[in-house]
């Protein structure tokens, strides 16, 4: 930890969460922790477990659902995990396999 106004390292935390700097007393709130990122991911798991099991087969049709709960890319990378498990549930032979992979991939992009 820096000042952010003279760049001395002594820095001492003071009980009201503020940075203080000894050498130019300069004083500066501690940053606040972003817990967003767990909100996210409590939303994914419940998608996850909500669409594994549906009858949505269809890649775009599922990214429509998610795009409604999720951003774009955490959409996609639901999607794309979601139709991994169930190509692997149902025990596809390899150019099955190949032409769902290739099929989701396109859906995807």
């Amino acid at each position: 930890m820096v000042c952010p106004k003279c760049g001395s390292r002594d820095i001492v935390l003071l009980p009201t969460n503020e940075y203080v700097c000894k050498k130019c007393g300069y004083k500066w709130p501690m940053p606040q922790p972003d817990y967003m990122w767990i909100e996210t991911e409590v939303k994914k798991a419940k998608l996850f477990e909500k669409f594994i099991d549906a009858p949505v087969e269809n890649c775009e049709e599922l990214l429509a659902q998610l795009l409604k709960e999720l951003d774009e890319k955490n959409a996609k990378l639901l999607a794309a995990k979601i139709l991994m498990q169930r190509a692997e549930r149902r025990k596809l032979t390899a150019t099955e396999l190949k032409k769902l992979y290739e099929d989701d991939e396109r859906c995807l992009q």
